[in-house]
């Protein structure tokens, strides 16, 4: 079977699973079903990870073709069979528009919506891997993806508009926000706060403000509330409802035009979208996987890492976390995340001599997290993936050879990677490798690093 008739294949099949029905009782009451939420931040990879992912799975699955040879949890003599499923009432994940531009070239393009997916596993009766869906005919892990913009809002939920205000403001005012924040700053500094807030000079104010998300986020910071506000959202009017912060000479007045109209919005920002965004996705899981490119950061200083570091600990409160035990009652359409599995992604863009190195500094990275997660005794495990192999060893250990945009072969040799925040240097960082998309696609999507292992983990009982 030649590339585009494997790539057909695998897309085909799995679009062709949107209309089967789903609306039985006994659909609903036979199975087990666990929710995966992919905790990515913008650029970390998630849109090329879910292509990877479920094109492995569906090879496996409809091709009988063994390519994850350590996902141990799913011995095919066990298993009666694995499907790859819509999830009702979701978006599907565009698996063949991705596979489309990986052909054509291109990487696949960013998350600008929810999509999602379900792997559907039925084991053969009577046989030791029963317990994995108890009492149930089938177990279901629904996988989620959406924008990782809407992820750093999610703390928002928890401050006033005043105390988010003052906090964005004493973001800005360090590093690295500071270095691409001048212009806004210059702007609300010569601002007339005694003009009224009519519809144009609000406009106006938030569209300066939105400049300065844009220009900081295309320089790796990740940092950025309202996320939401970079991106088109039919269910929230940043024209009509929009706010951006204030200086605190004008929120310390609760009774200023400005102050009032702002913090109108921001709870209609609160209520019309991130609580039901909540509710509907984040509430629901019961496990995690949190993907981080560090390449980025280190790319740009260590001061990048360190606010990365910062993002990662300010979400863990917008997550219940704890451990699986038998005697906890459910809270009714609440979960507790009991599995975390912290991803750095990209794996392939360091020499594997290097990469229990990049190991140690993702552990280094998560340990504001790890101390909350061990307080609410949730499991949690720290992976390397790439979810596709672009680049191969070099003459030297720290070396790897790739294809670069320009389709000219390259070599780069590696210096140590730092194995925590401490170790890197403030003003050091590290070339980020750009290399182009394989033309041996499907082989190397193949030989993609870690996917086995994190899913193994993830279905583990």
């Amino acid at each position: 079977m030649n590339k585009q008739k494997i790539f057909k294949s695998i897309s085909g099949n799995f679009e062709s699973l949107i209309n089967r029905g789903v609306d039985s009782l006994d659909f609903w009451f036979s199975r087990n079903i666990h929710h995966v939420v992919i905790t990515g931040l913008s650029r970390s990879g998630k849109s090329m990870f879910f292509t990877s992912f479920m094109s492995l799975l569906s090879q496996r699955s409809q091709q009988g073709f063994d390519n994850l040879p350590l996902l141990k949890s799913l011995p095919k003599e066990l298993i009666k069979s694995v499907e790859l499923k819509p999830i009702p009432g979701e978006s599907i994940f565009p698996l063949d528009e991705s596979l489309a531009k990986l052909q054509s070239g291109q990487w696949p393009d960013s998350t600008k919506q929810v999509f999602g997916f379900e792997l559907v596993i039925s084991l053969l009766p009577n046989n030791s891997f029963t317990k994995l869906i108890k009492r149930s005919k089938e177990v279901a892990f629904r996988f989620y993806d959406y924008p990782g913009e809407w992820l750093t809002d999610l703390p928002m939920l928890q401050k006033n508009y005043t105390d988010w205000s003052d906090s964005a403001w004493s973001q800005q005012l360090n590093p690295p926000q500071k270095f691409y924040a001048n212009e806004w700053h210059q702007f609300v500094e010569n601002y007339d706060f005694d003009l009224s807030p009519s519809p144009e000079r609000v406009e106006d104010y938030i569209e300066q403000f939105k400049a300065y998300l844009i220009k900081a986020k295309a320089a790796g910071i990740t940092l950025l509330q309202p996320g939401s506000m970079l991106l088109p959202n039919p269910s929230f009017d940043w024209l009509a409802n929009g706010f951006a912060p204030l200086p605190s000479r004008i929120t310390s007045d609760p009774n200023h035009l400005w102050t009032q109209n702002f913090s109108m919005n921001y709870l209609k920002f609160q209520q019309e979208w991130l609580q039901p965004l909540q509710e509907a996705y984040f509430s629901k899981a019961d496990k995690q996987i949190v993907l981080l490119d560090l390449h980025e950061g280190l790319s740009h200083s260590r001061a990048h890492l360190q606010q990365l570091k910062e993002t990662l600990s300010n979400l863990a409160s917008s997550f219940v976390y704890g451990a699986d035990k038998w005697y906890k009652p459910k809270i009714l359409f609440r979960n507790e995340i009991t599995k975390v599995a912290f991803v750095a992604t990209k794996a392939d863009l360091i020499p594997l001599s290097q990469q229990n190195n990049l190991l140690k500094l993702l552990q280094d990275m998560t340990s504001g997290v790890r101390a909350h997660l061990k307080e609410k005794d949730a499991e949690f495990q720290h992976f390397l993936i790439s979810a596709i192999k672009t680049t191969d060893p070099g003459k030297t250990p720290n070396s790897i050879k790739f294809t670069n945009l320009n389709n000219k072969c390259e070599e780069w040799e590696f210096e140590e990677i730092p194995t925590s925040l401490k170790a890197l240097d403030p003003t050091h960082n590290y070339p980020v490798i750009q290399s182009r998309v394989p033309e041996d696609l499907l082989p190397r999507m193949n030989r993609a690093q870690g996917i086995d292992q994190l899913v193994d983990y993830l279905i583990r009982s």
